[in-house]
């Protein structure tokens, strides 16, 4: 991968191949991105590409569909635009033709991390090793194609006040698969991209950017915003001038990840003239129009069929392109530039932030889960559950820890409480939970109602203090996750204000954002605990 991101005080470029790419790597610098050979200031003029029209399979893949990139890299010139976000991949697929057919025609590439089968929550977050491994194992798969331009965390995560817990799960998502992208001595970056919602967006703003340790910070962040709809709308009136002042003194880089009001068709894309134009090309990046395609939510500028050559172009994929050609952002030269940004003050858990924020979840363990399930003296007997065995033990568990302490398996965002096994995956914090109850009962009673349970005699783990010290998946040496990592020098005291800065003009801008796809439904709940085990019993015990 060819991408570096640059301090003020030094610029490098990391290529991960010695064949010459067709397209030249970008750098981060500051709260700019810029052409690493030209010194040119870089402006993302992208499309949201996720065809869904004529899906035969359950994983869709765009960027394995050879037919479907011929047919749209060529739409893609036409357009003049030099980058698309795509949400969602199948890492087994090879992707080498489009994304050299992308490469070829100037095309950058911003790419989802997230899957709808492999994603963080927002309804019970979790960041376990099987999440991090399937993250892992894209980001293996796209690691050398030049044109990868960054990594996106998490796409509308916490999306209210009562799913805000989810965002330490995703911080701490981002800050190992940075972690391990360095290791494996590349710099793609990685960013998140929120819901702009009014009562929590500054508070995610501030959360992804704060902190003493960079590497647990964002590398860029991006807005999906829906506030400008039609020529009636401006500059002011939309909102954007308020998103625009909230970002001024960011110190990295930010974009629009979605933007394009459907509320008023045709669209005529009027905003484009306030993103690179004097409103805003000195603090965003540009940004990526949502979306490409149209499907049921009304949002395309083209109709396209998987398997099909066919391209159906609408009255707005004219104004579009019209827009982004009068589309000329005036930036600054990367030598020139004296980036004087510092990272953002971390908000505190109050009433509408569900977060300490300078304590994040522990880095997943595979050794360790794995030697807390060797030292159980009840256990399951098969290694599997079925989806009605997972929703019987989930009630179990709920049980089980309304009666007993179940801290080891739970998690507390506002307290910044993390247990020792809490980023052990559910089957695995099942078993804890009725081993628990098993030596609560002093060894007389191991079961879970009619699903079938086992005593071992001889566990292969005789001391489970012994756990605590296993490597963790970064290869990291083991800790009580009691002492978590403090991430910034945050205090815990409740305070009612939402850390905003400006307001939107308008209060209800988010109805017609397009649903997220890889997020899961909002909750209430602040304490993840073991009964978060029985609420996810169904989806994640049952394989």
């Amino acid at each position: 991968m060819k991408f570096a991101s640059l301090a003020s005080a030094g610029i490098g470029v990391l290529c991960a191949s010695s064949v010459a790419a067709a397209i030249d790597p970008l750098v981060i610098k500051g709260s700019k991105w810029f052409n690493s050979k030209t010194g040119e200031q870089f402006f993302f003029k992208g499309v949201a590409y996720q065809p869904r029209t004529g899906l035969t399979s359950n994983n869709p893949d765009p960027l394995a569909d050879v037919a479907g990139c011929k047919r749209d890299v060529a739409v893609f010139k036409e357009l003049g635009i030099n980058s698309i976000r795509v949400y969602e991949v199948d890492y087994t697929n090879s992707h080498d033709e489009c994304m050299k057919m992308l490469e070829d025609a100037g095309i950058y590439l911003l790419l989802d991390m997230p899957s709808p089968q492999y994603s963080i929550n927002r309804n019970e977050p979790h960041w376990d090793h099987d999440l991090m491994s399937h993250w892992q194992a894209k980001v293996d798969k796209f690691a050398d194609y030049p044109n990868l331009a960054a990594w996106i965390a998490g796409n509308e995560v916490a999306n209210d006040v009562d799913t805000t817990p989810s965002a330490a799960f995703v911080k701490a998502a981002l800050r190992d698969m940075k972690a391990y992208i360095k290791a494996k001595g590349l710099s793609t970056p990685v960013g998140y991209a929120d819901n702009d919602d009014p009562k929590i967006r500054m508070n995610l703003i501030n959360f992804f950017n704060c902190g003493d340790d960079d590497t647990a910070r964002a590398d860029f962040y991006g807005i999906n915003t829906y506030r400008w709809c039609g020529d009636k709308s401006d500059f002011k009136t939309s909102g954007y001038e308020d998103i625009t002042k909230n970002m001024t003194d960011y110190s990295i880089p930010s974009l629009l990840t979605e933007y394009g009001c459907n509320l008023v068709r045709p669209r005529t894309f009027s905003e484009i003239k306030s993103l690179y134009g004097p409103d805003m090309q000195d603090t965003f990046s540009g940004g990526i129009m949502y979306e490409y395609t149209e499907e049921d939510n009304k949002y395309g500028i083209v109709k396209v069929s998987y398997g099909d050559s066919k391209v159906e172009k609408n009255d707005d994929f004219d104004n579009f392109k019209k827009a982004l050609e009068a589309a000329q952002p005036k930036g600054v030269k990367m030598d020139s530039y004296k980036p004087s940004g510092k990272p953002s003050t971390c908000p505190k858990a109050s009433s509408v932030w569900h977060v300490k924020s300078d304590v994040l979840p522990p880095t997943p363990s595979q050794a360790r889960c794995q030697c807390m399930m060797d030292s159980l003296g009840c256990t399951f007997k098969n290694e599997k559950l079925s989806a009605s065995e997972g929703k019987q033990v989930g009630e179990i568990i709920g049980s089980i820890c309304g009666q007993t302490s179940c801290d080891a398996i739970s998690t507390d965002t506002t307290k910044g409480t993390y247990g020792d096994y809490s980023a052990c995956d559910s089957f695995q914090r099942a078993a804890w939970a009725i081993n628990k109850n098993y030596e609560n009962q002093r060894g007389a009673v191991c079961e879970a109602g009619d699903i079938g349970t086992k005593i071992v005699s001889s566990p292969k783990q005789s001391d489970a203090s012994k756990c605590l010290s296993m490597k963790d998946d970064l290869g990291q040496a083991g800790s009580s996750s009691s002492n978590n990592n403090n991430d910034s020098n945050d205090s815990d005291s409740d305070d009612d204000s939402n850390g905003q800065g400006s307001q939107n003009g308008s209060s209800d801008e988010d109805d017609d954002a397009p649903e997220d796809a890889t997020s899961g439904a909002s909750s209430a709940a602040v304490q993840l605990s073991a009964v978060a085990v029985a609420a996810a019993a169904v989806g994640v015990l049952a394989f």
